[in-house]
């Protein structure tokens, strides 16, 4: 395995679309980890309100990277000492960012979503209100490659998740019930945790469960047409671009920006940006399928490597920052 690359396992209870029940190894990059920490966030697409602060925000959530997690020589995703360190307020914001980036991991890697966004971005910027009786909701929605719609709640925590945190999820109901007028494909949640192995190490894991009956009082999202959604995918790249430093990408095929100090460039693909970007001045019609056709080469999600399937790239310098060996001087789990 390569010193850039981690291992998370996962456990799928109750999903029928990956055969009911599986226990498998998954390997993702650090630069795949950082996009999803990027899409899974609320304030970067929302820059009419917020303006170039809303990068700082998404700087700040995927500095959680090299600042907290470390990587065992096996791959495996540990906490640093410091981490262990933080008051509990502190450790609680981790562990949601967390169980956000990893269950944007699992719907890229396993359940093949190309386009993942928080339900308060796209709400943002078009209206969509869930109804205040309304107990809770699910975090993320996106669509998959064969343009089926999916629902995504996440969890963190800290320590080992309990039977009764797994009941209270196979237990769930959805809590959206259509999205435009469509049946989602998939209604999961992924739920973060650290476990201790019999080695004595901890580890980051998934846990994932696709419930199958929906909430009484679930709420029909309204997405007006496809198009919007694409715009409202990328603006946080095109303000990510706007924030960095610009450099000259090899090839000349995507626009990047640097953040320097921060050891982090952020791509898009220049056509799909001039595109999205003619749809924003008000050439919206038809802009999904223009997008999906300049995504025409990228079927896997990361291939070649930080080349991913939304026609982004993520680029980050971490491997020695997260090889630190600073996770061993304290041994319990919170």
């Amino acid at each position: 395995m390569r010193d850039n690359e981690l291992e998370v396992w996962y456990r799928a209870v109750d999903f029928p679309v990956l055969g009911g029940k599986v226990t498998k190894r998954l390997v993702f990059s650090i630069d795949a980890l950082a996009h999803a920490l990027f899409i899974t966030g609320r304030a970067p697409g929302d820059t009419a309100r917020h303006g170039l602060t809303s990068s700082f925000e998404w700087l700040h959530r995927v500095s959680l990277i090299p600042a907290y997690l470390r990587r065992h020589p096996n791959g495996w995703v540990m906490r640093s000492d410091l981490a262990r360190e933080l008051d509990r307020s502190e450790k609680v914001a981790l562990s949601y960012t967390l169980g956000q980036g990893l269950t944007g991991i699992f719907s890229t890697h396993v359940l093949s979503v190309r386009f993942l966004m928080h339900i308060d971005r796209y709400g943002g910027s078009h209206g969509i209100v869930v109804a205040p009786r309304t107990k809770r909701r699910a975090d993320f929605f996106g669509q998959r490659h064969s343009g089926g719609w999916v629902v995504a709640e996440a969890k963190g925590r800290s320590n080992p998740i309990d039977s009764s945190l797994k009941r209270s999820m196979r237990a769930q109901k959805r809590t959206v019930r259509s999205i435009g007028g469509e049946i989602p494909e998939i209604t999961y949640g992924c739920a973060a945790y650290f476990e201790e192995t019999e080695a004595g190490v901890e580890r980051l894991c998934v846990y994932a469960v696709d419930p199958e009956e929906d909430e009484p009082e679930a709420v029909d999202l309204r997405v007006d047409d496809p198009d919007s959604f694409i715009v409202a995918y990328y603006t946080p790249f095109l303000a990510a671009l706007e924030a960095g430093e610009p450099v000259e990408a090899r090839g000349g095929n995507y626009l990047t920006a640097s953040f320097g100090p921060y050891g982090l460039q952020v791509s898009l693909l220049r056509p799909v940006a001039e595109r999205v970007r003619e749809a924003q001045r008000g050439r919206l019609r038809g802009l999904r399928d223009d997008v999906i056709e300049l995504l025409g080469p990228f079927t896997e999600w990361e291939s070649p490597a930080g080349h991913f399937a939304d026609g982004t790239r993520v680029a980050t310098k971490w491997a020695s920052s997260l090889g630190q060996d600073d996770w061993g001087g304290i041994t319990e789990l919170w």
